[in-house]
């Protein structure tokens, strides 16, 4: 069959990285194959796009050329406006491919729908937590059938909770996916697998204290402190300093005025679904909350490495846990107002 002829542009974005990337070389082949040039490539983080919007204009004498722009979801609304402007009337020699983890801005959205296509690789831009879940353990499932096994929704739920952050990853989820599908092969994934090759991150359940602490929902939050103090597996608590430090820092950053998710990644190093949700805290939080929390933590790891509360208690860790409890304590009123 003949393939359909190449489009004037193209949006590449999701979180599955594996399949932007492979969308991207297939299309760079196919380009290639047809007696294309090799790809132009440029950087939105370091690329105006009136640049990118230069290279698009020029002349082509060795057939389609192939311009792609990496991190083009980085670009402001403002930046955009000559590459939609350009996308009225694109230059038929020119394939332009614009990736991102994220999705455009509305209008450039409205411009590559009317003049290309859009490829989206992972769980909706606009999906709630819930439904980024389901996304995720659908993708675990279904990597795990790719390579000849099965694996239960709730058993899929549990490697993504034992991801942590890396949950929010789809290409550590493959790799997850690909090991236990090899390992279980025809009889399907267990418990007892998912147990013995999927490792708990430490961070994972003390990312989640942070969310409980941000709801003002003490009862959950005390519960979680309870679950990462007990069993063989316990957290300790310099480690849940690390990523509640880590978690209110971004929401501080958040909360400053004209805050982006490109600040996010830049200053604190969130990005995707934590970088959302820290905007999304950051809103629903009253002012000054944030730099509060962050120096009430930043309190908690003196009191951790310096008090003499640490000393408490019959066992090693009971004073550390009791200071660490206090924190959480006022975190709570902080969040609640």
């Amino acid at each position: 069959m003949t393939p359909e002829p190449l489009k004037p542009v193209y949006w590449i974005s999701g979180e599955d990285r594996a399949k932007v990337d492979r969308a991207v070389q297939r299309l760079a082949a196919r380009v290639e194959g047809e007696m294309g040039m090799p790809p132009e490539r440029f950087d939105a983080t370091e690329t105006a796009a009136v640049e990118v919007r230069t290279a698009c204009e020029a002349m082509a004498f060795g057939g389609t050329r192939l311009v792609v722009v990496r991190r083009a979801d980085q670009w402001k609304a403002a930046d955009v406006e000559t590459l939609i402007e350009y996308l009225d009337d694109p230059l038929p020699t020119t394939c332009l491919a614009l990736v991102g983890s994220g999705g455009p801005t509305p209008r450039m959205l409205r411009a590559v729908e009317a003049a290309g296509q859009v490829l989206a690789f992972g769980p909706p831009a606009k999906a709630n937590a819930k439904e980024r879940a389901a996304w995720f353990r659908a993708y675990v499932q279904d990597e795990v059938k790719k390579y000849g096994s099965k694996i239960s929704p709730a058993l899929a739920s549990e490697v993504v909770t034992r991801a942590g952050r890396a949950g929010e990853d789809a290409g550590h989820l493959g790799n997850e996916a690909i090991k236990l599908a090899l390992a279980a092969g025809s009889q399907g994934v267990t418990k007892d697998l998912v147990d013995a090759l999927v490792v708990v991150d430490p961070e994972a359940k003390a990312y989640l204290l942070g969310d409980l602490i941000t709801q003002g929902d003490a009862r959950g939050a005390y519960g979680m402190l309870a679950d990462l103090a007990g069993g063989s597996d316990s957290t300790h608590p310099i480690v849940i300093h690390r990523t509640l430090a880590r978690h209110f820092r971004g929401i501080a950053v958040a909360q400053t005025p004209g805050a982006t998710k490109a600040d996010l990644e830049r200053l604190v190093g969130l990005k995707g679904y934590p970088a959302d949700k820290a905007l999304e805290q950051a809103q629903r939080l009253a002012p000054g909350t944030g730099e509060w929390c962050v120096a009430r933590i930043a309190d908690l790891e003196l009191d951790l490495r310096l008090s003499e509360l640490r000393h408490l208690g019959a066992s090693p860790d009971d004073g550390e846990r009791f200071v660490l409890e206090v924190a959480v304590r006022d975190l709570l009123g902080t969040c609640r107002g």
